[in-house]
């Protein structure tokens, strides 16, 4: 009955861990770590380039981890107090593919006196990598379909 327990527990540790290969350059050597998956965040990254002849650009991440994914965007090029919302959508810049999460977990960039703004939204999912998303950054709440800046997420 011991030995049972002992290996369903072992299994279900292993079922929650991915191995993390580095290879040692100078000796060949292969280190092989078993980390558990919601202890490593992955991150998406994109470069929001400027769109139809705005100023806007940028960057974007998403950190999935344990479950959730926390996105941050970072723009500049921006007119003094407009008011942008952003989301990441699923498909490629251009292709009008769904938001991700829902309009409510985004909290739209407020531009300060510099043309700067930055904003952080927390979504109750996880991306999928078989999957190709967008982070775009729309011209005003009245203008969503204009579009001022958008990147691919790359992971």
């Amino acid at each position: 009955m011991r030995v049972t327990t002992f290996v369903c527990a072992a299994a279900a540790v292993l079922a929650a861990c991915t191995p993390r290969i580095n290879t040692n350059p100078e000796t060949g050597k292969v280190d092989v770590d078993m980390e558990p998956v919601t202890q490593r965040g992955e991150v998406w990254n994109a470069a929001l380039a400027s769109q139809g002849g705005s100023a806007v650009r940028g960057t974007a991440t998403a950190t999935v981890r344990e479950g959730h994914t926390v996105a941050a965007i970072s723009v500049t090029g921006g007119t003094p107090g407009a008011v942008h919302p952003w989301h990441i959508h699923e498909g490629t810049c251009g292709s009008g593919g769904p938001i991700v999460g829902t309009v409510n977990n985004y909290p739209p960039l407020q531009v300060a006196s510099n043309g700067a703004a930055t904003a952080d939204a927390h979504l109750m999912l996880v991306l999928n990598e078989a999957r190709a998303y967008h982070v775009n950054v729309h011209a005003s709440p009245t203008e969503m379909g204009n579009i001022v800046a958008c990147g691919a997420l790359n992971d």
